[in-house]
């Protein structure tokens, strides 16, 4: 699979979504959910999972401004679209290339995404990947999207790659997202549950949250919950799914408008 072979198919809308809930523990509620890039097809019907061309994609500076863009916009599109037909105020997780958010017009580019689809920036989330490096120019345009519109961002799969200690300095995240890896030792292993009790106490320090992910049983799920994680993500709270089901998940567990 060539890069050229891959901006053509970003360009033919090829890409295919998929969503998954996050949801708040003690309320037993589910206002937000992650959206990502799932499936990708082919020009011969086939459909392939997208992990292979996005690897490619965070290698090159040009699909990754592309696809960005691209995911984007559709993102946010899909993410209205769904409030209105759920009736209630959804947040979107999105998760985020450092490279794109290192672009000059990064900042206006999702305002004016934002403003297109009347979607409110405090709904939005990203996600901050940890397949690139973040530089100083993105960590500057995330935070302007943070202080001065209230986009949340949070350090995702923390405990792997670049989602480091030091971006805590450098980054006004609201939560940080625990790498699934945690998930799957806890209860059981006492190293790991103290590792995880660590870092809840340094979130607390900091006032930021933290979402759980890799959750696929109820002793994890109830772990997670008695130690004060904001919000859990997993297999047992909800398998990755269509847009479709997404809404339907969404419809059963949201809290809604307030039409009165």
């Amino acid at each position: 699979m060539t890069t050229a072979n891959i901006s053509d198919l970003i360009l033919q809308d090829a890409f295919e979504l998929g969503f998954q809930p996050k949801w708040t523990f003690g309320k037993n509620t589910c206002n937000t959910y992650e959206v990502y890039p799932e499936t990708v097809l082919m020009p011969d019907g086939r459909r392939v999972s997208s992990l292979s061309m996005l690897e490619i994609i965070a290698g090159s500076t040009a699909l990754t401004s592309l696809f960005s863009a691209w995911f984007l916009e559709k993102g946010i599109q899909t993410a209205a679209q769904m409030m209105n037909e759920v009736g209630a105020h959804l947040t979107v997780s999105m998760n985020l290339l450092p490279g794109y958010a290192a672009q000059n017009d990064f900042v206006d580019t999702v305002l004016f995404i934002l403003g297109k689809y009347n979607f409110p920036a405090e709904r939005l989330q990203f996600e901050l990947s940890e397949a690139q490096d973040l530089s100083p120019e993105g960590a500057a345009n995330l935070n302007r999207l943070h202080d001065e519109y209230g986009v949340s961002l949070w350090l995702g799969n923390f405990g792997t790659g670049f989602s480091n200690v030091d971006l805590l300095l450098e980054v006004h995240f609201d939560g940080l997202e625990l790498d699934r890896s945690y998930a799957s030792l806890v209860p059981d292993h006492d190293q790991a549950c103290r590792v995880v009790t660590a870092i809840t106490h340094m979130a607390d320090t900091l006032d930021i949250k933290v979402c759980a992910k890799g959750i696929e049983n109820y002793d994890q799920f109830e772990y997670f919950e008695q130690i004060g994680c904001f919000k859990g993500q997993g297999y047992m709270i909800g398998k990755p799914m269509n847009l479709a089901d997404m809404e339907a998940y969404l419809k059963e567990y949201a809290v809604k408008f307030d039409r009165n």
